[in-house]
């Protein structure tokens, strides 16, 4: 991994504000730099990582990264925040959903990633082991392709170990959220999200969601700022206090993908965020007569987590997901 600084910036590795682009070492990801600001602390501390555009039009995750720069003071902190704004490089300014345009694969299930891999494996690979390297916690924050309304939720991965799993339920719970998600062990079983990545090596990393639509929404961009700065309080990065939830957060440990049955017209009747029951109609798929197709029902009881907004959805397409709450011991 190499870095160039900008003008403006400290020396890398240094007491201050780093500002540069960052360059990794793997020949298959030659050609292209990822925008880097690290904050470092005058006091030794842990090392947080904070990411955000694996989907390039989450735009509201992409603010908040930019905002956390400067949120970070090097005189008070201890130890460092190191974010990178924007992960799917060969996707800025074409807007693509969801994947990378170099192999077609999406970065966000991709992890851990293979050295020897495709473009997305070989740069989750890097982002594991070369930027997220003694990382104390890696943050990827999400939220609202172009086409999609999403529940503000965090998320963690389950595992056979108890103290990785307290410690990633206790520091997804610093997101002021509608759902906390804890994904199932079995996840960890095949390649996936950054948490599910890091799990399998032992290691602790998190997922936010919050948006919609591709557009900039203030309070999404809040959510995500607000959640990473309660996780540098949690690891005592920062000395301020947590601050407060309004929201639920309410504890889940499945996520249920619902494809559409039909293609047809998606006429939604919930919303992310709100309590279904199973077998409860979520919308409708309709033809371009108006005549109903097909209902869609709630697969159980739980919270819906997001939605496709375009009402148009080809067969066998995701519309829609649930949350489901984790059973009273």
């Amino acid at each position: 991994m190499q870095v160039t600084a900008l003008n403006n910036s400290c020396a890398y590795g240094q007491p201050g504000i780093f500002r540069g682009h960052l360059h990794f070492g793997n020949a298959r990801l030659s050609g292209y730099s990822w925008p880097l600001c690290e904050v470092r602390g005058t006091r030794p501390g842990p090392r947080l990582c904070v990411s955000a555009g694996v989907h390039v039009n989450e735009v509201s995750s992409i603010e908040a990264a930019v905002r956390l720069q400067r949120l970070f003071d090097p005189e008070t902190i201890k130890g460092s925040v190191s974010i990178i704004p924007l992960i799917n490089q060969p996707a800025m300014y074409k807007y693509s959903e969801y994947v990378c345009p170099i192999d077609d694969k999406n970065i966000n299930f991709t992890f851990p990633g293979k050295s020897d891999g495709t473009f997305s494996e070989a740069l989750c690979d890097a982002i594991m082991n070369e930027w997220c390297a003694g990382t104390d916690c890696y943050v990827d924050l999400h939220g609202g392709d172009l086409r999609e309304n999403v529940a503000r939720f965090s998320i963690f991965q389950h595992t056979q170990n108890a103290e990785l799993d307290a410690l990633g339920r206790r520091v997804a719970m610093c997101f002021d959220a509608d759902i906390v998600m804890g994904l199932p062990a079995a996840h960890m079983e095949k390649p996936g999200r950054p948490p599910t990545g890091f799990a399998r090596h032992g290691r602790l990393a998190l997922m936010s969601e919050a948006g919609s639509n591709g557009l900039l929404d203030e309070g999404a961009i809040c959510f995500h700022v607000e959640g990473v700065l309660n996780i540098a309080r949690t690891l005592g990065i920062l000395d301020t206090p947590v601050a407060p939830f309004r929201n639920a957060r309410v504890q889940c440990d499945d996520y249920l993908w619902v494809d559409c049955p039909v293609d047809g017209e998606f006429h939604a009747e919930v919303e992310p965020g709100e309590r279904i029951k199973k077998g409860q109609r979520l919308g409708t798929m309709r033809d371009l007569f108006g005549e109903t197709l097909v209902e869609i029902g709630a697969p159980e009881e739980g919270l819906l987590l997001w939605r496709i907004t375009h009402p148009s959805i080809p067969k066998s397409a995701p519309v829609l997901a649930v949350a489901v709450a984790e059973k009273p011991l």
